[in-house]
């Protein structure tokens, strides 16, 4: 069995004639989270969706469980334990919170159930008193914890969040960092897309810094400490 999750390799993705992706490569062992950073139109979603298949990368390779999965279709990737929690978080506006949580509820792959309905409302207790609201009715936090308590429901072996806590209030923020270390210390491989440094920091072993489509920076919470200020400036507007 490999020592590793995910391994991206050389990854070139374009958008027609606009080359986005450049080479990209990085690794995510198992049981780890990764913070992935870079200003906004960096190429970090670019990437998160060609790992997935939404986009397919011109060249280049995607190993998940030491298996290359670059012609799997995206549902086959996600029925492999893969779970993902998307910039905007892909509300149903004619499902309540009830229906997007038990619609997305299974075991994984091995039959094996690590996170619950009842579980997922107990870290998530705003869910709880929403439950007949529909997701789109609910705030951007609200909507956020639906997402993750979603995926979190297909018990991943890969969870994969794209902006996440972006545009949130610092309470809700604080509550849903408070749910990614709970999810941490259950052992799900985690990549985790935000410009907070200061959590990423406390929270994952492994960082990467997206500039124009090409990994700048990749090296564990102690390199990040030695890089800081070249980091910051690589991510203020």
């Amino acid at each position: 069995m490999s020592d590793y999750i995910l391994q991206v390799k050389g990854l070139h993705t374009l958008y027609g004639e606009s080359h986005i992706l450049h080479g990209l490569s990085f690794d995510v062992k198992r049981g780890q989270t990764v913070s992935i950073m870079g200003r906004n139109g960096m190429g970090k979603s670019t990437t998160l969706k060609s790992v997935l298949g939404i986009v397919k990368p011109r060249s280049g390779s995607v190993l998940y469980k030491g298996e290359d999965i670059g012609s799997s279709p995206t549902w086959k990737r996600m029925r492999n334990d893969i779970a993902y929690v998307p910039e905007g978080r892909g509300m149903f506006h004619n499902l309540t919170v009830k229906e997007h949580l038990q619609m997305a509820a299974r075991k994984n792959s091995r039959s094996e159930e690590h996170w619950s309905y009842d579980q997922v409302l107990d870290v998530f207790p705003r869910l709880q008193q929403r439950l007949t609201n529909k997701g789109t009715q609910l705030s951007g936090g609200e909507q956020q914890m639906l997402a993750i308590g979603r995926a979190l429901l297909t018990n991943p072996d890969l969870l994969i969040l794209d902006e996440a806590t972006e545009g949130l209030a610092p309470l809700i923020r604080k509550e849903i960092w408070d749910v990614i270390r709970k999810i941490k210390q259950s052992g799900v491989s985690t990549i985790i897309v935000d410009k907070n440094i200061k959590v990423l920091h406390e929270l994952c072993e492994q960082h990467i810094l997206i500039v124009k489509g090409k990994v700048i920076f990749n090296g564990d919470s102690t390199e990040l400490d030695a890089k800081r200020e070249f980091i910051e400036s690589n991510l203020a507007v």
